[in-house]
């Protein structure tokens, strides 16, 4: 009742009333160093995520730049490079996916081992995640690639080509560089920016380069076009 709870608090003495503000102080007290202590946390672990993040990057940028150049080893042969100097370029990008395969087992372990691999080094048994075989593959394919032949070989550059932007799918997935862009906005409690304006430029620009070279584009990328990426960045984020 109203008039039992009136009586209670009209009962209360000077000394109650500062005990329950000091209760809700030290309430409001928690709830306020909770909060502090959860992002400082959230901080904490997108800092160690991010030097993570960075270096596994740099890895992908050596291994991105290492297929991106297989690629164009096969389909510049016979014209970009002579004989001899293919053979060097192929064997200087053999190394680099070799070398950045083994590197990146650091970042991508292999599935569990089979019981008949023990007689392998640990990091080599069991099978390989499929951004290490983008790697792999792409090595066994330049090796078997015929030097003598003097014209492009286009099936092992779409080979490679494909290669590569399946590994730069997966490392993506592995970084995922538009939750990390959302926690960072969280964090720093900043508000996105419009996208229109900038696929508002890419539809000009796109527009001029199939005015100049009709059919080049796969696809019209208009004023409507803008507006609806730019919806659709929006809701991304």
């Amino acid at each position: 009742d109203e008039g039992v709870r009136a009586a209670v608090f009209n009962g209360l003495g000077v000394s109650e009333w500062v005990a329950i503000g000091s209760a809700g102080l030290a309430g409001a007290s928690f709830l306020f160093n909770w909060a502090v202590v959860r992002r400082q946390s959230a901080m904490q672990f997108e800092s160690l995520k991010a030097q993570m993040d960075q270096q596994m990057l740099s890895w992908a940028d050596e291994s991105i730049d290492a297929l991106s150049e297989a690629a164009w080893v096969a389909r510049g042969r016979g014209g970009y490079y002579s004989e001899d100097a293919l053979r060097q370029r192929a064997v200087d990008v053999m190394r680099r996916l070799s070398s950045a395969a083994d590197k990146g087992r650091l970042f991508f372990p292999n599935l569990p081992a089979r019981d008949d691999e023990a007689h392998k080094e640990e990091a080599f048994r069991g099978h390989r995640p499929p951004v290490i075989d983008c790697l792999v593959f792409g090595f066994k394919k330049l090796e078997r690639l015929d030097l003598r032949n003097l014209q492009p070989d286009l099936e092992a550059a779409d080979y490679l080509t494909r290669c590569r932007r399946l590994f730069v799918s997966e490392v993506q997935r592995a970084v995922d560089p538009r939750r990390r862009s959302r926690m960072l906005r969280e964090l720093a409690g900043s508000k996105s920016g419009d996208a229109k304006s900038s696929y508002a430029e890419v539809a000009t620009l796109a527009e001029m380069l199939e005015t100049a070279h009709p059919g080049v584009l796969d696809r019209r990328r208009d004023g409507a076009w803008a507006d609806d990426m730019a919806r659709r960045a929006r809701a991304a984020r």
